[in-house]
């Protein structure tokens, strides 16, 4: 998986170098000089998302992908800002959030911290997941056409799985109950970026965020992929289509959770720029 990831990655970043040539322009592209850039966009994603809760047996694992129906794709909104602060310095934030539920009738026991869930009972079962994005980066080389930087930033998660029906407790039956947990991630990634523009009006580029570590209570790793084509439509506004691929894993040594998630949204991310000098 990991190396067909870097390969798409490179794909990405060689693939503009066909149209080198085709049209020549001595005014660059304003993603290689706005100082400010405001994206909001829809991110169509395919989630896959599993939650170990207590971690003390498989069985305590939740796959609300396959349990539940959580694989389709669902429209997200999804911004970003870019403000370039100095010459070969700039910073970038990005928010992006999914929450989703669901009621069904559970067709086998699932154990949510204290409480069973029963066979038979009619639960509602959900997620929320906020990601806010920060990234301070400088540039490593500039031309009339491309722009290579790379920089520190983390991936600031904020997530937490809910099921709540009625419950066994103690043996008891049709207790209704609430089980849920959250935390907050704070998880720091290396990043590195390329822009291509051949014309003032075309731009084409790639993003790679990783990190593969233990911090703190948390212990994983984290792959934020995204490859985009860009047109400027008009001098202060552009279009851009990316792929984007996310995927993170890790584990929670926490009170409030002692556990594990395993997350990946992958799919299509439709935006209109904003840009100013």
């Amino acid at each position: 998986m990991k190396n067909i990831i870097v390969l798409f990655f490179l794909i990405g970043i060689a693939f503009p170098f066909h149209f080198y040539g085709q049209e020549s322009t001595t005014e660059k592209h304003p993603i290689l000089t706005s100082k400010f850039q405001l994206g909001i966009g829809v991110f169509i994603p395919t989630q896959k998302v599993k939650f170990g809760v207590n971690a003390s047996s498989e069985n305590n694992e939740i796959n609300f992908g396959e349990t539940f129906d959580f694989n389709n794709n669902n429209a997200r909104p999804n911004t970003f800002f870019d403000w370039r602060f100095a010459k070969k310095w700039k910073l970038s934030t990005e928010y992006f959030n999914a929450s989703y539920s669901r009621q069904k009738e559970l067709e086998e026991d699932i154990v949510a911290g204290d409480y069973t869930f029963g066979k038979g009972s009619e639960v509602k079962i959900g997620y929320k997941i906020d990601l806010f994005r920060l990234l301070v980066g400088t540039l490593i080389s500039t031309g009339q056409q491309h722009e290579l930087g790379a920089g520190l930033g983390a991936h600031v998660l904020n997530i937490g799985p809910y099921i709540e029906g009625n419950a066994i407790v103690n043996n008891n039956d049709n207790e209704f109950r609430t089980a849920s947990v959250s935390a907050t991630a704070p998880l720091p990634n290396l990043a590195i970026w390329y822009y291509y523009a051949p014309t003032k009006k075309w731009a084409f580029t790639a993003r790679l965020d990783w990190f593969g570590l233990t911090y703190g209570d948390y212990s994983g790793s984290l792959w934020d992929i995204s490859p985009s084509v860009r047109y400027q439509i008009i001098k202060n506004l552009a279009v851009s289509i990316d792929y984007r691929f996310f995927k993170l894993n890790a584990n929670v040594n926490k009170d409030v959770w002692n556990g594990s998630f395993d997350l990946s949204f992958s799919g299509p991310t439709i935006t209109l720029i904003g840009n100013l000098k």
